[in-house]
């Protein structure tokens, strides 16, 4: 079948297609789906004619044709988004293939050469095939994605419009049948009441229930009237919609079925178009492989020597010519009976091992495999989690605005002295060294202005007893004393040789 016999349709891969179960777990699943489904009767009916009769019926079907258009639109633009960005990748890489890399390519060896001229014609092939793939994307999906929404609206539009005119007519014809049952009603049990009244009372109040009689048997003959048209036009209106509604039933099933059929076979022609240019993009790799592999490191180096070399005379520093002796010749002579030479001859000095690197990394595939399968990561698990610094380093930053304050140096440098000490570690476990040092500001960065680094002098009104110090409390200074640096005990010596060597710590909540 050749290299496109993955292409062919499913039902000629795998054979005859089965026939689709009806298991009764599957069919909620698929329901589950549906957005507006509740949970309903099992109807085991396989038309649209025969399940969506009743109040809801209707509100579901046009709810799910105004969903399947919608997709459809997006399914559209989703192709015109795709196109454009296969179209924007193409020029890139036409724009890479002429890049200044393979203008270079001429200054080196053979095999070098070779895989170099193979990568930019492999970048130029890969250009073309991507702007062959956003124009099918384009013609051969977005188009006829567009042509199948035309012609599905088309088929769509008229008899929707007749069958909600005609919905809306049945429903407000149920509304005024109903009132005009409830006011028959009501005149009907006001008949009933004032006749059985008539035996009840004498005289005058006989004559007041004999007027409320008669008006009642004037309007009830009118509510009785009101209510067999209605009721007439409501039968005869509620057959037409019978018949109208059962045909757009079958409309919208073959529209759906219609639909679910183009969108599988435009999804499988997306895939396979995908896959063509994936194959072709392998097939344009195992080029630049085979280009790579005829490469030899050895081979290449001797070639540039065998091309460029300039000769194994080393040339020594000229010889004395006594002058004073009267010695005098041509100065064309000079050069070749003073000039003296020598051969190269030198045992070469590498750092390599001698021995010939394999091609490629196979951790770098083995990584890319994993990561791709791992799936895309959120941004929150994409940056490491730091551990919280109990003691903080300052910027430059916060320690001039300690100075601005009214802090000195030596009193924050003495207040970092005096931090409670880290807490004693676990015996049989390795020590932890903390060093920091003084960093620049990282807020303001000025190319214009050399950066300002921040060293503090030494203050004569410093005292403390910190892991900085640990002679007794600081004596004043003479008058002439000289500028030293304390000196550290043993147990110290990770920490920087200078006091000046660590940075402000944050001034202390007071």
């Amino acid at each position: 079948m050749g290299r496109f016999g993955k292409f062919l349709h499913r039902s000629e891969r795998h054979g005859t297609a089965k026939s689709p179960t009806t298991d009764d777990s599957k069919q909620q699943k698929e329901a589950e789906c549906l957005p507006y489904q509740q949970q309903r009767q099992e109807i085991k009916a396989k038309e649209f004619c025969n399940s969506f009769w009743g109040e809801e019926g209707y509100e579901i079907l046009i709810e799910k044709t105004k969903m399947s258009s919608k997709l459809l639109e997006e399914l559209k633009n989703w192709y015109k988004e795709r196109a454009l960005i296969e179209a924007e990748y193409s020029r890139k890489l036409q724009k890479l293939s002429k890049s200044n890399l393979f203008q270079l390519t001429r200054f080196e060896s053979e095999g070098l050469q070779l895989g170099l001229n193979s990568l930019r014609e492999a970048t130029a092939k890969s250009s073309h095939c991507h702007a062959e793939l956003s124009g099918t994307f384009k013609t051969s999906l977005e188009v006829k994605a567009t042509e199948f929404i035309n012609k599905r609206e088309a088929a769509r539009k008229n008899p929707q419009a007749s069958i909600e005119k005609l919905h809306k007519r049945t429903t407000e014809l149920r509304a005024l049948q109903e009132k005009a049952r409830k006011r028959f009603e009501t005149d009907s049990v006001a008949v009933g009441g004032y006749a059985a009244q008539m035996h009840l009372v004498q005289g005058r109040e006989m004559d007041k229930i004999a007027a409320k009689l008669d008006k009642a048997q004037g309007s009830i003959g009118v509510t009785e009237k009101d209510y067999r048209v209605l009721t007439q036009n409501l039968e005869e209106t509620t057959e037409t919609w019978n018949l109208q509604w059962k045909s757009f039933c079958d409309l919208l099933q073959d529209l759906e079925e219609d639909r679910i059929d183009f969108v599988r076979s435009s999804l499988w022609d997306f895939a396979n178009a995908l896959s063509t240019v994936c194959m072709l993009e392998d097939e344009h790799s195992e080029g630049l492989r085979q280009a790579v592999e005829k490469c030899n490191t050895a081979q290449d180096v001797i070639r540039f020597i065998q091309q460029a070399g300039t000769g194994q005379e080393l040339h020594a520093a000229p010889g004395y010519i006594d002058y004073p002796k009267g010695v005098y010749e041509d100065p064309k002579l000079i050069k070749g009976k003073y000039q003296r030479y020598g051969l190269a001859n030198f045992a070469r000095n590498s750092c390599r091992d001698g021995k010939s690197s394999s091609l490629g990394t196979p951790s770098i595939i083995t990584d890319l495999a994993i990561a791709i399968e791992a799936g895309s990561r959120t941004p929150s698990e994409t940056q490491p989690k730091q551990a919280i610094d109990p003691y903080p380093t300052p910027t430059v930053h916060q320690a001039k605005q300690h100075l601005k304050r009214g802090g000195n140096i030596a009193e924050v440098v003495a207040t970092n002295s005096l931090a409670p000490p880290t807490p004693q570690a676990v015996p049989g476990t390795p020590q932890i060294h903390r060093s920091v040092q003084l960093q620049s500001e990282p807020e303001v960065v000025d190319e214009h202005r050399p950066p300002i680094i921040y060293r503090p002098k030494h203050h004569d009104s410093f005292h403390g007893t910190g892991i900085l110090v640990t002679h007794p409390p600081h004596q004043p200074h003479h008058h002439h004393h000289h500028h030293h640096q304390p000196k550290l005990p043993p147990q110290y010596h990770h920490l920087p040789s200078s006091a000046y060597d660590r940075p402000l710590p944050p001034q202390p909540i007071v």
